[in-house]
């Protein structure tokens, strides 16, 4: 009796969770009729951290803050995800002539010591720039007010966490069913129990496997679906354990309801998400036309097509832009056809080879302010552009973009 109110209880908050997905989701359909559609500026009047903040939220600004550091010449990679300042004394800019949040994290590398990547990007995103930054694109139409959301954020967060709990449930309960598994009288007992053994201690491995391949809540719920399914046929398929097995494989429906209806919404407007199209279209060469601007106009030729290095003053214009709408993450990944390619964008090699040597920890799932990305971090494996990797003796230098 015990195992049937369980299941139906897990079951019955099951569905609610999903009913108040499809709920919270109308509510953001209605949100988003409301507000407003065509933007009243174009892409090309925004700078990297507005689109950054816009395409990705918090944690992309301050991947562009540290992207602008490191162009720049004020940091280099050293070691996996560690940033440091230059060892060989090279011509720099000022500082003063870098934007308020490259400014913030270069007040915070110290000079003769390396620090976490991501440490910095969290300085950057938390700083009292990003602030005024939020509020102008809101002014613009382009994200919505917080008090808009409000309702449907707590509804929406409060139903994940439920969700998440149960998983975290099932977790422990995976680990517990190894522990009664391996305790069970059985004839014989050797192979059976070193394999049970094995499992338990290898356990938290998978779940830290799991984190990096999948990562977050789904992760970890997944590593305990194997081990379940891994000690039932040990066990001998007790009750508890079938039952265990279905409802992990709810929770995972679930979750696909939850991807269904947008994952964590974000306060993006409609005539946000026009100006991140018109942004990637000038990104992607591949466009056959430019997207006419926020009035019906056309936009002038400078900005269609290829981005050219003489179209902008600034070498690194472009690749901080390549930067805000693509993210560390996605620069990992090795150019192919999916996606924004930027090809003849200074600097932007040199940004691929940053972003894998910063780590997975920076360009991860986003949790700031847009939300909704989840998936697979990114390859935390890195090259030098010349081929072999650096050692901690010589740490990869970089040179400025415009000599690519």
């Amino acid at each position: 009796m015990v195992v049937e109110a369980i299941v139906l209880g897990t079951v019955l908050c099951y569905l609610a969770i999903a009913g108040c997905y499809a709920a919270t989701r109308g509510d953001y359909a209605r949100i988003l009729s409301a507000g407003p559609r065509r933007p009243a500026v174009g892409a090309e009047d925004l700078s990297p951290f507005e689109l950054g903040m816009l395409a990705g939220g918090k944690r992309r600004l301050g991947e562009v803050a540290l992207a602008e550091l490191y162009l720049s010449g004020r940091a280099i990679a050293y070691g996996h995800g560690m940033v440091a300042r230059p060892w060989q004394p090279e011509q720099r800019p000022a500082a003063d002539s870098l934007a308020p949040f490259t400014r913030l994290l270069d007040a915070r590398l110290p000079s003769g010591r390396a620090i976490p990547a991501d440490r910095l990007v969290a300085a950057a995103s938390a700083s009292d720039a990003t602030t005024a930054l939020l509020w102008r694109l809101r002014r613009l139409g382009l994200l919505f007010s917080p008090e808009r959301m409000r309702r449907v954020t707590f509804a929406r967060n409060a139903a994940w966490g439920a969700q998440a709990i149960i998983g975290t449930a099932g977790v422990l309960f995976a680990g517990g069913s190894a522990v009664v598994a391996m305790t069970a009288p059985r004839e014989p007992v050797g192979i059976v129990f070193v394999l049970l053994a094995g499992l338990l201690l290898a356990y938290p491995f998978l779940l830290h496997l799991a984190h990096r391949l999948v990562g977050g809540v789904p992760g970890a719920v997944l590593a305990a679906f194997v081990v379940t399914a891994a000690v039932a046929p040990a066990a001998k398929l007790p009750p508890e354990l079938v039952a265990a097995l279905g409802l992990f494989v709810g929770w995972f429906a679930l979750y696909g309801v939850y991807r269904m209806t947008g994952g964590r919404l974000g306060p993006r407007t409609r005539a946000g998400d026009a100006v991140l199209a018109e942004a990637r279209a000038d990104l992607d060469p591949s466009e056959p036309s430019a997207p006419s601007g926020p009035s019906g106009r056309t936009r002038p030729p400078e900005h269609q097509g290829r981005a050219q290095p003489s179209d902008r003053p600034e070498p690194r214009g472009p690749a901080l832009r390549a930067t805000a709408l693509l993210g560390f993450r996605e620069l990992r990944r090795r150019p192919g056809r999916r996606g924004p390619r930027a090809p003849g964008c200074p600097g932007l090699s040199l940004l691929r080879s940053f972003a894998a040597a910063c780590g997975r920890g920076v360009g991860g799932p986003e949790g700031g302010l847009v939300g909704g990305f989840t998936g697979v971090p990114g390859s935390g494996a890195w090259r030098r552009v010349g081929g072999g990797a650096p050692s901690v003796g010589r740490p990869h230098h970089p040179h400025h973009p415009r000599g690519d």
